[in-house]
């Protein structure tokens, strides 16, 4: 998978540029809303690739992440299947909120706000991608 592609993509698509406008629109520097963009793509591309073939999308271990995910998707109607999206994209939150802490530096805080607002982005970004 080559990062700097995808990462260059990603700032070029609709996905990229919606959520740079929405964690600028947020009071993020612009510098900084790229990088951290750039860390959670890289967070979401690594685990989508890594357990989409082996141990499926939610990993070996999901925990939590998609069970609070995926109870708010039932909670809100979405229905079984609607609700296991749900719990996937709670994971892979979580993921970028863990990429932001540890290799970016963002205080847990940030990074959970970050990754809120840009999860659904990167994900959207990645379907479309990886469909091609």
């Amino acid at each position: 998978m080559d990062m700097q592609a995808l990462t260059a993509g990603f700032f070029q698509s609709w996905h990229g540029q919606q959520a740079f406008g929405q964690l600028t629109q947020q009071g993020i520097p612009p510098n900084d809303a790229s990088n951290m963009l750039a860390h959670a793509l890289g967070a979401g591309a690594t685990h989508v690739h890594d357990h989409a073939h082996s141990s499926g999308l939610l990993g070996d271990h999901p925990g939590r992440s998609f069970f609070a995910a995926f109870a708010a998707g039932l909670v809100r109607g979405d229905g079984i299947f609607g609700a296991l999206e749900d719990g996937a994209v709670g994971v892979v939150t979580a993921k970028i909120t863990e990429a932001l802490c540890y290799r970016a530096g963002v205080n847990p805080n940030m990074a959970s706000m970050v990754s809120a607002t840009a999860t659904p982005f990167v994900m959207g970004y990645l379907r479309d991608h990886f469909r091609r």
